[in-house]
């Protein structure tokens, strides 16, 4: 079993919602009845999520009446993996749940046993797992994915911002790199997490390339070298799997202390 938590698991948590929304996928959710411990079991389907303040949607396809004042929990078959959530609000079949702490992403033989506990099995196929990675065991190679791995739109955007021109002072320093970098002739933004943070902020783009990237902070202790990010997104465009990367330097621009170049290097296997 894999658990995720909310607090360095946000991209995941993201990921996880888009494809249970993506593939309809059967939820099975239960309550545990206080007074003798029976489980009430329905199907459900998540109808809509919001990450910013941190809710759940779900609409309940059954006659029974879920009870506001008693945790729910929800096992997808598509994944697997199960959580378990407090209840916000409840009209009619819809209802508002508060984001899981955790989402334990479960083995096969553990499936077997949730279907023992539940009393209902899931006679549809499983359409496609969701590739969850552990936050704080897996090396990076086994999260990061490669440019042919990357879905279409990912391609088209990324092979777009890393064919920028470079400006005479990248020439100065090609020497130096081994990806040269390319500065933007416009403003663009760039999306980044941070594992331990609560979501992605938007920066503006310093330079970038194949290799890495720098962005501006008006924050010098804001991230720490060495630290892991996620880059989730450019402008308007949200990436279907971010680029890790880690902060290798922090260093004022221009020699003032009101803005500061974060210097990021990708990790190997994105290209």
């Amino acid at each position: 079993m894999r658990v995720i938590k909310s607090d360095t698991g946000f991209l995941y948590y993201e990921k996880i919602f888009k494809q249970l929304m993506a593939n309809q996928s059967d939820l099975v959710i239960w309550q545990l009845s206080p007074e003798n411990g029976e489980r009430q079991i329905s199907r459900s389907r998540l109808n809509a999520f919001h990450m910013e303040s941190g809710r759940l949607f779900v609409q309940v396809d059954s006659e029974n009446k879920v009870k506001a004042f008693l945790p729910l929990y929800c096992f997808a078959e598509d994944g697997p993996l199960i959580f378990k959530a407090n209840i916000q609000d409840i009209s009619d079949s819809n209802v508002s749940l508060s984001m899981p702490d955790e989402i334990k992403v479960l083995e096969d033989p553990e499936v077997v046993h949730i279907h023992g506990c539940t009393g209902h099995i899931i006679n549809t196929p499983i359409i496609k797992r969701i590739d969850v990675s552990p936050i704080d065991t897996s090396p990076d190679i086994m999260r990061v994915k490669s440019m042919s791995q990357r879905s279409k739109r990912d391609k088209d955007l990324l092979n777009n911002e890393f064919g920028l021109s470079v400006d005479e002072e990248d020439k100065l320093f090609a020497d130096k790199r081994e990806t040269p970098r390319a500065r933007p002739k416009a403003d663009k933004w760039v999306k980044v997490a941070q594992l331990q943070g609560t979501g992605p902020i938007i920066y503006k783009l310093f330079d970038l390339s194949q290799g890495g990237m720098a962005f501006v902070s008006f924050d010098e202790s804001e991230f720490a070298k060495g630290s892991e990010i996620h880059i989730v997104g450019f402008n308007d465009f949200d990436l279907d799997d971010p680029l890790i990367g880690n902060i290798m330097s922090i260093r004022p621009i221009d020699g003032e202390l009101s803005e500061f170049k974060i210097g990021v290097k990708f990790s190997e296997g994105q290209d």
